[in-house]
């Protein structure tokens, strides 16, 4: 059987949160199955946009869960394991397997700097082992304005080439093209989904073959759009544009919390919300452009 292909937009879902800071799991789930409704192919659980590293890997644990038990469908959930302990990449793996969730999207330790990428190989290397299983899928995270570590094209060869039915592919989410259309061409067969929306529409009719996308939180038909070819580039650009001087995941939440209510409007520190008048602002622009 050929292994399967993780096609078009996935959305890297923001994390609804009570007044408290905990997650509100009805929320989140009624988000979910509504982006795939309206035509995202799933749902990246706990990821950046999803204030992951906010969360303990149990709070990780009994959310993903918590889709699951709502009615979000396994298969079509990402998770992403991103922790600087090699232990807490398992244990947060090993959950996400036992329920059956298509993959895991794992940053690299994202403390130390500067580290050779013989010492990046070693983390995914042991992570793999220990979890050892067969039915684990992993897309790496390149991420470095974040994780301040890169994804070599040498690290990706040695990983792919010694777990290739594990190792299938990479989220690049430093908007460098460059580094796009040099993964497509070594390695033609790797699943790599593209982080920048404005990059989205080139990426795959070079190869790519879809998205993993914080946009698609708010306008999910635009983002999904892009997918099939659609030239919305100067709404793209748009948007790109009212965001900045903005944190993304406050000015993002804030147009949820005006769709659905309040349990959107929270964020965990360091993050802050946006003042009341940098919401109404935001939301008149976000509304200007006119996009679903």
């Amino acid at each position: 059987m050929p292994p399967f292909k993780f096609t078009g937009i996935y959305a890297a879902t923001l994390t609804p949160l009570h007044v408290n800071g905990s997650c509100d799991y009805d929320a989140c789930a009624d988000h979910c199955k509504e982006l795939i409704a309206q035509g995202c192919s799933g749902v990246v659980l706990f990821g950046t946009t999803g204030e992951g590293p906010s969360f303990t890997v149990g709070e990780r644990q009994e959310g993903i869960q918590a889709m699951i038990d709502r009615g979000v469908d396994s298969q079509k959930i990402i998770v992403s394991v991103g922790c600087p302990s090699i232990e807490d990449t398992i244990t947060l793996t090993q959950s996400a397997l036992s329920i059956k969730c298509a993959a895991v999207l794992m940053m690299p330790p994202f403390f130390f700097k500067n580290v050779s990428d013989a010492g990046i190989i070693s983390f995914y290397r042991e992570v793999i082992q220990k979890v050892n299983n067969p039915d684990l899928k992993i897309f790496l995270y390149h991420i470095p304005q974040y994780s301040g570590v890169r994804i070599s094209l040498d690290v990706i060869q040695a990983l792919h080439a010694e777990f290739p039915d594990t190792v299938i592919g990479m989220k690049e989410s430093e908007g460098n093209f460059e580094l796009v259309k040099a993964v497509l061409e070594k390695f033609p067969h790797f699943q790599l989904l593209i982080g920048k929306e404005s990059m989205i529409a080139r990426a795959v009719r070079l190869g790519a073959t879809g998205a993993i996308s914080g946009l698609a939180n708010i306008c999910p038909q635009l983002i999904c759009s892009l997918y099939h070819g659609n030239e919305r580039q100067p709404e793209i650009e748009a948007l790109m544009g009212i965001l900045k001087g903005h944190s993304f995941i406050p000015a993002t939440k804030s147009i949820m919390e005006q769709k659905k209510g309040a349990s959107w409007s929270q964020v965990r520190p360091p993050l802050a919300p946006l003042t009341s008048e940098q919401k109404l602002h935001f939301i008149e622009e976000f509304q200007k452009i006119g996009v679903n």
